[in-house]
């Protein structure tokens, strides 16, 4: 599966990159390789691919989404741990929301928005496809920690 997740964030690139690679490892309980300065982070479940300065489209994603958005983590999912990896993909993103609370949209496919947090509400998509509603359980809602509600988002 591959995946985005895309920041609004004050920290700098350096911070930002060295704080995800910190959640990653605390999270993920196994070995996390980085590469190239933090910005690829691998483990056995997923590769991250961290941007902070070449994001393609930026403006378009901005005016898309109506974020200033400033990072990009570009997400592979293995798909034979597909499952456990989500799960643990999931708590990485209320990990990151716990610590430096950023603004964020979580998007499939590259246009497919499976969440938002804007302000203080993660926004959860009701207009998914079934594969999307099926491996978006509560289980892995709840495990953002953080309030939510069901909205239909712009896919």
């Amino acid at each position: 599966m591959d995946c985005t997740l895309f920041l609004v964030s004050n920290l700098d690139k350096e911070t930002l990159k060295s704080i995800i690679y910190e959640i990653v490892c605390d999270t993920v309980e196994d070995k996390v390789t980085n590469y190239e300065d933090f910005s690829r982070l691998s483990c056995k479940y997923f590769t991250l691919d961290i941007e902070t300065e070449d994001i393609i489209s930026i403006d378009f994603l901005r005016e898309e989404y109506g974020m200033k958005i400033n990072a990009e983590i570009g997400i592979q999912l293995f798909g034979k741990l597909f499952e456990e990896g989500l799960e643990v993909l999931f708590k990485i993103f209320g990990n990151i929301l716990m610590v430096f609370n950023p603004d964020m949209v979580f998007v499939e496919n590259g246009t497919d928005q499976i969440f938002r947090k804007e302000n203080a509400t993660v926004i959860i998509n009701t207009k998914l496809d079934q594969y999307q509603k099926k491996y978006l359980s509560n289980k892995i809602i709840t495990s953002l920690r953080y309030p939510y509600i069901f909205e239909q988002l712009s896919n």
